[in-house]
């Protein structure tokens, strides 16, 4: 149905703008909060089921035209003969897909169909006649009324979605096998109730629900109605019978993981993928839950990752590719850290280790609170396992545009060969200063070397003096604008001197003992405008900068 989709943004201004060829299969939208997510969801359905083109973010929808042959076949399978009082005029026919059912003038279906993409009144025509009857918005409100009672209507020609379920056996047979794989639980539907059909939640698979036998009437007493289970399994029993044996080919979700705990949301990204691919479907989902991104790239169906950001009043769309996202799953170090958590948010920090981490994020924290011109917004802290590994991290976040800022102690110009260029590659320092930095950290390392003492436990830079102080500040400095964050101070146990607390193994418990944790105490240690305080700004004004280096 939808030819190809196209936004008004690219990975930075001035770029070339997201252009996706939308064969039938799933586009996940990720990014921080705000940043546009929610949004371009409501433009995707407005321009389908409305036919909309007054968008901020999306820039087009194209649909696949019909021929003329096509465009009429199309018009015959939905013609319905007129009922007693339908007097259609000469040039409309009666039509119904589904439940919905209204005389339309058939010349203006045909040319719908055959010009979809037209900029006139053919683009709304296509829309009202056609695609918004194709077209489901399952929000955090509709999702829950998926497993409300349904109207039965008639069998023969079912019109609703647990009617069609009903008369189905193998898509009913498919969706039970499924739930009960999430939920343990077996959904049968109840016939016995009037006019009307009603999923059941039982421990064990119902008897035929075609009859009315004794057995089945049972099974269906005993069974569990949709309001006694919880809201996760009402939202994921909701989604998936929508799509298993509903009828829409274009399906919008927002926050498809509300309700779900992880393992349920990565069910739920997997079998949502499948169902796209399979019942040639187009899924746009807008999502803050790993898990559930995950499960879609896991499918093994293709997906397209889109992360969307805004700050600054400027805007930035990126196609990430399913590679780079699968490799920050398969990774067990990148697993670890949960490092693909760091999509969903503007900034990543990582760290040696998790004491450095949780010292750094506490600072920030603090930082943020004085207010806005401090501290890094919007920022996932993360760890490796010693210095060798962060740039296993940063590497792949930078990869995704994510701004990922690596803080290493000193000893890292220590390290020299493969891996301090690995760092240096992690960070987009370009490839033809790679010996210059590798000189420069040879030369700095040395000085420190002859200073006389341990420049990671004595006092890194300090120990030097005039031009060779100055020259190991101005190489900081260079790493600094790649993002690339090396301490002065030599590790982290040596910030705040002033603070009199025992620095050995103990020393995260010491420090955050001395920094106390009431802001109304008068012993509550603040910001400042030096140490590092004024590191982590430095941090901050990289990850702040659009024009940063190491990354766009």
């Amino acid at each position: 149905m939808i030819e190809s989709l196209s936004l008004k943004l690219g990975p930075a201004p001035g770029e070339p703008v997201i252009s996706l060829l939308n064969h039938p299969a799933i586009t996940v939208f990720v990014g921080p909060n705000n940043s546009g997510k929610s949004k371009v969801l409501q433009e995707i359905y407005a321009a389908c089921a409305q036919g909309s083109r007054n968008n901020v973010i999306l820039d087009d929808i194209e649909f696949d035209a019909l021929s003329p042959e096509a465009a009429q076949a199309a018009l015959d399978a939905i013609l319905s003969k007129p009922r007693l009082g339908e007097n259609p005029a000469s040039t409309n026919v009666m039509v119904q897909i589904g439940p919905w059912r209204a005389q339309i003038h058939a010349p203006y279906y045909l040319q719908a169909r055959m010009t979809p993409n037209a900029k006139d009144h053919r683009r709304s025509h296509f829309s009202e006649y056609f695609v918004q009857h194709f077209c489901v918005n399952l929000n955090g409100a509709n999702r829950m009324a998926l497993v409300q009672p349904q109207q039965k209507g008639d069998l023969k020609q079912p019109s609703t979605t647990f009617a069609r379920l009903l008369t189905d056996d193998t898509k009913r047979s498919a969706l039970r096998e499924v739930l009960h794989d999430a939920v343990g639980l077996y959904i049968g539907i109840d016939m016995s109730n009037g006019s009307q059909l009603e999923l059941r939640f039982g421990t064990s698979p119902p008897p035929p629900e075609r009859t009315v036998e004794d057995e089945t009437l049972q099974w269906m007493q005993t069974a569990s109605p949709a309001g006694e289970v919880s809201d996760g399994v009402k939202a994921f029993t909701g989604i998936l019978t929508e799509l298993r044996a509903g009828d829409p080919r274009i399906v919008v979700i927002d926050e498809p993981e509300a309700f779900l705990h992880p393992a349920l949301a990565s069910r739920l990204g997997k079998q949502l993928s499948k169902i796209a691919s399979e019942g040639g479907k187009h899924v746009f989902a807008a999502t803050h839950s790993p898990q559930f991104l995950m499960g879609t790239i896991q499918s093994g169906v293709r997906v397209d990752v889109v992360r969307l950001t805004y700050k600054g009043g400027v805007g930035t769309a990126r196609l990430l590719a399913n590679a780079d996202v699968a490799a920050m799953m398969q990774d067990p170090l990148l697993r670890s850290a949960n490092a693909l958590a760091g999509i969903f948010y503007e900034n990543v920090v990582v760290t040696e280790a998790d004491a450095d981490r949780a010292f750094y994020q506490e600072l920030n924290d603090r930082m943020l609170e004085v207010g806005s011109a401090h501290g890094i917004p919007n920022s996932l802290f993360v760890n490796g396992n010693g210095k060798d590994t962060v740039h296993r991290i940063v590497g792949p976040l930078r990869r995704l545009g994510i701004p990922a800022a690596s803080i290493l102690d000193i000893d890292a110009l220590k390290i020299g060969g493969t891996n301090w260029l690995a760092h240096l590659s992690s960070c987009g320092v370009p490839p033809a200063q790679f010996q210059q930095f590798q000189n420069q950290r040879a030369t700095i390392w040395q000085l420190l070397e002859r200073a006389g003492a341990d420049p990671k436990r004595d006092g890194g830079i300090a120990l030097l003096t005039g031009q060779d102080r100055e020259a190991a500040e101005n190489f900081l400095d260079d790493l600094a604008r790649y993002g690339l964050f090396i301490l002065p101070c030599g590790e982290v146990e040596h910030w705040l001197p002033n603070i009199q607390v025992p620095r050995n193994k103990t020393w995260l418990h010491n420090i955050f003992a001395a920094l106390g944790s009431d802001p109304t105490s008068p012993t509550y240690v603040r910001p400042a405008a030096d140490d590092v305080w004024a590191f982590v700004d430095r941090v901050a004004a990289w990850a702040k900068n659009p024009s940063r280096q190491g990354i766009r």
